[in-house]
């Protein structure tokens, strides 16, 4: 592991990686197709809530308007009027004379006057939130303000050209209409927002190329993405088992391939156990884990299947097997012989047996850096060719790391579109420090061209993990010397050969 190590090492120090902009649109695409839903849902609520909250809170706003002709004494054009005309109403005087006029106390309204360019007309408007009164305020206005204006301009005389009369609100639909337009595209950005925070957090890895740029482990093989279809009659409830007949030929191929890898690594290093981990849970390592044990079992050897993820247990549920049977924490507290505990598993040409993990008890995982823990491991070796224990995620407890204090070597499991890389780096790290040798890594759920329409699915109720967290150190198992970890000891483990 020294060339693992070294490698992480580095990685601080090289420059960031670049951007996969291929890469990046595929996994935008791909968050589409998942939260595609999402932005509909807001897109639809925005826009109803905007329809709503303008219909309940708008105030309609009339405007009465009229055109007139300007002639004035001084020559003053209506571009010099509208020019002059805010000046007049910032005085105050015209809207002091205009609200005397109404008999009221302050102008209840706005006024503005537009300038046709090149001529003497000049449009004078009026808004109020109330028809009649616009419209008494129009003609208040065109009374009074030639006698305003006279101290500004000279003598000004009005002609009314057109008017409105008592206006009415036109522009309430529209407002209205694009209220919800408007609340419709809200909805959208925002949902657009969250896709892109989705993708940009989640960039899981998609493919070995990855993981062979990134990770200084062998390529053991790649498992196809297996859909599987429940059948009222199937004697299996998972399919994905090498004991099914029905099993698809790319799956049993694919575990050949892998087999064959590892058998080869640990022929030649003398290595008799293995250990099967992952970063994060819903991976498919026991999947993987109990159809490699049965897969070396069919060539003739001995096997023994452990499962040592007391936390939740899962070996039986790809094994298929209702009955309960006593469990590995009953095992390492001396209350069941190891022989008591086996179950054998029928595979044509050799011999599986199995140590489920029994009822799931959160206490007895202190149990795997226990002596008896020990004392385990080197019985079962002596009773098989291979022992292959399943264990739960490196890169979430520290389980794994323990446990391989143990075991001779491990095998990797990486999930197709599951991880990031960031938690594999962490996972095979933590592994890595235990001193095990790491055979390589296996990715699992390949859902590329040439292994799509296998299908892979399952995953078994992981979400309980949530509430240990990650464990920063091995402190929670207590600590070993290598002299103690090298003594054979006899604890009192209740072991029948």
């Amino acid at each position: 592991m020294e060339d693992y190590r070294e490698m992480s090492g580095k990685e601080s120090r090289e420059a960031p990686e670049k951007i996969d902009f291929t890469s990046l649109l595929v996994d935008f695409c791909q968050g589409v197709r998942k939260l595609w839903w999402l932005i509909v849902v807001l897109t639809v609520f925005f826009a109803v809530k905007n329809y709503f909250t303008t219909t309940t809170t708008y105030v309609s706003q009339y405007v009465a308007s009229a055109t007139v002709s300007v002639n004035s004494t001084t020559g003053s054009s209506a571009q010099d009027m509208a020019q002059i005309f805010p000046y007049i109403l910032t005085s105050g005087v015209l809207e002091d004379v205009v609200a005397e006029d109404l008999g009221v106390a302050t102008l209840p309204g706005t006024i503005s006057a537009e300038a046709d360019e090149g001529t003497n007309l000049l449009t004078i408007s009026v808004t109020a939130d109330d028809p009649q009164v616009a419209y008494n305020t129009l003609v208040s206005v065109l009374d009074n303000y030639p006698q305003v204006a006279e101290f500004v301009v000279g003598k000004t005389q009005l002609t009314v050209l057109d008017e409105t009369g008592i206006p009415s609100d036109t522009k309430r639909s529209e407002v209205i209409r694009g209220s919800y337009k408007r609340g419709a595209l809200k909805g959208a950005l925002i949902g657009c927002v969250i896709l892109v925070l989705y993708v940009l957090q989640r960039r899981t890895v998609k493919s070995k190329k990855e993981l062979k740029k990134q990770l200084n482990l062998m390529d053991c093989g790649s498992v196809p993405y297996i859909r599987v279809k429940k059948r009222k009659k199937e004697t299996f409830h998972n399919t994905l088992s090498l004991l099914n007949e029905r099993i698809s030929q790319g799956y049993v191929e694919a575990i050949r391939k892998i087999r064959i890898k590892v058998m080869r690594d640990m022929e030649e290093n003398g290595f008799q156990s293995l250990l099967i981990t992952s970063s994060i849970p819903g991976e498919g390592k026991t999947t993987l884990a109990a159809n490699l044990a049965i897969s070396i079992a069919k060539q003739g050897k001995k096997v023994i299947l452990v499962d040592c993820d007391m936390r939740n247990p899962s070996v039986a549920g790809v094994m298929n097997e209702q009955e309960k049977h006593p469990g590995l924490g009953t095992v390492l507290k001396k209350e069941v012989a190891i022989k008591d505990a086996m179950v054998n598993a029928e595979v044509q040409n050799g011999s599986l047996k199995v140590l489920y993990g029994g009822e799931n008890d959160e206490g007895n995982t202190k149990l795997l850096s226990s002596k008896s823990m020990r004392a385990l491991v080197q019985a079962l070796i002596k009773q098989a060719d291979v022992v292959i224990f399943d264990t739960a995620p490196s890169g979430l407890l520290a389980d794994a790391p323990v446990l391989a204090r143990y075991v001779d070597a491990a095998l990797y499991v990486v999930r197709y579109d599951h991880t990031k890389m960031r938690q594999i780096r962490e996972g095979v790290q933590a592994l890595a420090m235990s001193g095990i040798h790491i055979i390589g890594y296996v990715f699992n759920g390949d859902s590329s061209s040439r292994s799509r329409g296998y299908g892979y699915g399952y995953s078994y109720g992981y979400k309980r993990y949530g509430g240990y967290g990650r464990y920063g150190s091995r402190s929670h198992y207590g600590n070993y010397t290598d002299a103690e970890k090298g003594t054979q000891d006899q604890d009192g483990l209740v072991i029948k050969e």
